[in-house]
């Protein structure tokens, strides 16, 4: 007996305690009673009990109400509360809701499952607090927008927001300057644009600048670039940063842009600088290039003409020599009063022919020297120019017999006297290292080198040849494959027609196999390049 007494008097002690704390001033709870349906599914909410602060709140006893007669907003209240039962879970919350079409007021709530069939409500109003905190919101907004003006209107970079227009295809037409900056007109030489569409102040903005602000404002992906525009500060050029304000459907546009035409001038004069400073580089280059080719030209000249010297000298101390000292000698013979008919006719046979050989000598150095001057070219007939050599060594031909052939050759641009002396002395060649009965064939062919068209000479002969391996010394001068005994001649006659080849741009060669006969080929272009 004593444990149940004790046990009722604790009920009764936490009943007093439970009535004082849900009757406190501050206390704002609410009891519900859930309403079911046939199907036992709850409907509506029923005001069971409530504390005295939340009837004061209300200003009347709503107890036996339902929630649905006194909120307005229960629609949107019911599905949470039902959550609550059915779940068993707390549910803490912040509405902005009316109650009796008092007025809107912001609530703090935390529903709580008290039975099957009780939800417990505790709620505060905090409407004083949440207008505080949009007061608060309010003033760094302004505070922020004051900045941001201020920046707006400080920076040097231009700044405008523009709305997009559209046709039904949605193909942009225009934009409308919303709002801008200072910097923005003083860049772009538009006031008064506030309001106004961009083809009205400018009507031949061009086209581009419409189509990548409305891609912008289409798409909502932002863009950079530089362009240049005719209609704007005759045709300065733009650093351009373009944006979406809001959303892909909204059609405003921040655009920050920077004159840039001060850098783009400067730019496209330092490209014309280098431009004109790689072209004076190349024709330097060039210059030096043909300066190096020129010297290297004259070294090759000059290589060629230390070579002439070095066999000139040889010459003067040995060819020129030795019939000079045979002409002492058989001079100081007679002197010695020789009184043989036989012998003094012998020793002035020697010497007309040592006096001979070093006339021959000296007429082939002069003329070999008189290559190296310069001489005029005109048209030149070679048929006829081999013709006159043929008729000059009629004798000659004749004494050997010599059959003499020549097929027709074109007319080149030459030094008449050179091609003759070429011609005659390559007939002169053939004639004399020839055998029993020379046959000597004189054919051409037009050929083209690197664009050049040439005539190419074949002088074949049946004589004696000689072995390949010489078919370059034979040039040089002064050299000689036979003895002075075996064939007459100095050595200088092919250097002087390699000389006059060369002197007209082509070149000559030679094939031959001792015994079997020599072909001379002569290459001359047809007409002549004056040569640098």
């Amino acid at each position: 007996m004593d444990s149940v007494y004790h046990r009722t008097k604790d009920l009764q002690s936490k009943t007093v305690l439970l009535e004082a704390a849900f009757s406190a001033p501050n206390c704002r709870c609410v009891v519900f009673t859930a309403m079911r349906n046939h199907e036992g599914n709850i409907v509506d909410f029923e005001f069971t009990l409530l504390s005295p602060a939340t009837t004061a709140y209300i200003g009347k006893d709503v107890t036996g109400s339902l929630i649905s007669e006194i909120v307005l907003d229960y629609p949107n209240l019911l599905p949470p509360m039902i959550q609550v039962m059915e779940t068993g879970i707390t549910h803490n919350w912040e509405r902005y809701i009316d109650y009796l079409g008092k007025g809107a007021s912001w609530f703090r709530v935390s529903d709580s499952k008290a039975s099957d069939d009780l939800l417990v409500r505790k709620w505060e109003d905090i409407t004083t607090q949440k207008l505080a905190e949009k007061n608060i919101q309010q003033e760094i907004a302004s505070k922020a927008e004051e900045k941001y003006l201020s920046l707006f209107n400080a920076t040097e970079q231009g700044f405008c927001i523009i709305e997009m227009v559209f046709d039904e295809q949605q193909n942009p037409l225009d934009y409308i300057f919303l709002d801008y900056n200072p910097a923005f007109e003083q860049q772009t030489g538009l006031t008064n644009a506030k309001g106004v569409s961009m083809k009205t102040l400018a009507p031949n903005h061009e086209q581009h600048w419409f189509e990548i602000y409305g891609n912008v404002a289409k798409t909502g992906k932002p863009i950079s670039f530089e362009q240049t525009s005719s209609e704007l500060l005759d045709g300065g050029w733009y650093d351009v940063s373009a944006f979406p304000l809001t959303g892909e459907k909204d059609n405003r546009v921040g655009i920050i842009f920077n004159d840039i035409s001060e850098r783009k001038k400067i730019e496209k004069q330092q490209a014309e600088f280098n431009k004109l400073l790689e072209e004076q580089v190349k024709e330097r280059t060039a210059k030096l290039d043909e300066i190096n080719r020129l010297l290297e030209l004259k070294n090759s000249e000059l290589a060629e003409s230390n070579k002439e010297l070095e066999s000139f000298t040889y010459i003067a101390s040995h060819d020129l020599q030795e019939p000079l000292r045979k002409l002492q000698t058989f001079t100081s013979l007679l002197e010695e009063r020789i009184t043989d008919p036989k012998q003094v006719a012998t020793y002035l046979k020697r010497i007309y022919t040592s006096a001979g050989r070093m006339s021959n000598l000296i007429h082939d150095i002069l003329q070999y020297s008189k290559l190296s001057a310069k001489a005029d070219f005109e048209p030149v007939n070679l048929s006829e120019t081999l013709g006159n050599v043929v008729s000059e060594l009629e004798m000659e031909i004749s004494s050997k017999n010599a059959r003499v052939s020549i097929a027709p050759i074109p007319v080149i641009d030459g030094v008449h006297r050179q091609l003759l002396q070429l011609f005659s002395n390559l007939m002169t060649n053939a004639l004399k290292y020839s055998v029993e009965t020379p046959v000597i064939q004189v054919t051409s062919t037009i050929i083209e080198e690197n664009s050049v068209q040439k005539v190419r000479i074949y002088f074949k002969d049946n004589g004696i040849g000689f072995d390949e391996k010489y078919s370059t010394q034979i040039f040089d001068l002064f050299k000689r494959l036979h003895s002075k005994s075996e064939y007459e001649g100095t050595g200088i006659g092919l250097s002087i027609c390699k000389k006059i080849t060369e002197q007209h741009g082509g070149n000559i060669t030679a094939e031959s196999e001792p015994g079997k006969g020599t072909v001379f080929i002569v290459t001359l272009p047809l007409k002549h390049v004056p040569q640098m």
